[in-house]
């Protein structure tokens, strides 16, 4: 783990109200903060900042070390009036491991796609990493991509312009982090008011994982977006963006949300 005096200030861009941000955006691997502006347009009365994690965005000449340092770089860069994360994917990883180092500094946060342990063919996983970082800031690889996983329009033109600003070997690191994920420890003392999403299309690993992670903290309840994959946030931003709305107000689950049962 770095010192503090080595880790870098991480690239954020403001959404809303600059005065007192409230919410913070964690995307996903090749992919800026900026994958979740039209999230954060779901929040007009809201200070939101999107990250860029290191190795990415405006990040990108950030050395991505490993998830303990993104996530420690992270908790330096955001303000204290911050006080709900959102992750999606490797962010998810990241803010897992926010709560972990800070326990009592967030109150409310919502994470999707993530497992917590035991990834199956780890070994051919990260084969496959090393293998696809050369291509992934490519934009006809990085259009495949998103296609593949269902995105269009806008969204899948901004996949591809984070795709072109993420390093080469920040990717293979990063996603060879996540493939060799397991819980940290400390989770047990979080104060923050967690929700663990996944799509319903999503790898089994992930589905059975939700409830490992909520067994793991001392408030989090789980829930699944109908007939979606792993990017369903970018997918159908509006669900993902009345998702947080209604963690964090303590209403019903939206429309297209089903809660796990504990």
């Amino acid at each position: 783990m770095l010192p503090s005096s080595l880790r870098e200030v991480l690239n954020v861009t403001s959404v809303g109200p600059a005065d007192a941000p409230a919410f913070a955006f964690l995307p996903g691997v090749a992919m800026s903060g900026a994958s979740f502006a039209p999230v954060a347009a779901h929040f007009p009365d809201t200070g939101c900042l999107l990250v860029d994690l290191p190795g990415h965005g405006g990040s990108r000449d950030i050395p991505w070390t490993d998830l303990d340092n993104a996530a420690l770089s992270a908790l330096a860069t955001l303000p204290e009036t911050v006080t709900t994360l959102a992750g999606v994917s490797l962010g998810a990883y990241v803010g897992l491991m926010m709560l972990a180092l800070a326990p009592d500094r967030f109150r409310f946060a919502l994470f999707s796609g993530l497992h917590p342990s035991d990834m199956p063919n780890p070994r051919l996983m990260r084969v496959l990493s090393y293998a696809m970082a050369p291509l992934v800031s490519r934009p006809f690889f990085a259009r495949r991509n998103a296609r593949a996983m269902g995105l269009s329009g806008d969204v899948l033109d901004a996949y591809v312009a984070g795709a072109a600003q993420t390093r080469p070997g920040a990717f293979a690191r990063a996603t060879c982090d996540v493939v060799d994920f397991s819980l940290p420890d400390g989770l047990d003392r979080v104060s923050t008011d967690v929700l663990i999403a996944a799509g319903t299309k999503e790898h089994q690993t992930i589905l059975e994982g939700q409830a490992t992670i909520c067994s793991a903290l001392q408030k989090a309840d789980a829930c699944r977006a109908s007939g979606l994959g792993h990017a369903w946030p970018a997918q159908d931003t509006a669900r993902f963006a009345a998702l947080l709305r209604a963690h964090v107000d303590g209403s019903g689950w939206p429309e297209g949300i089903e809660p796990v049962p504990s």
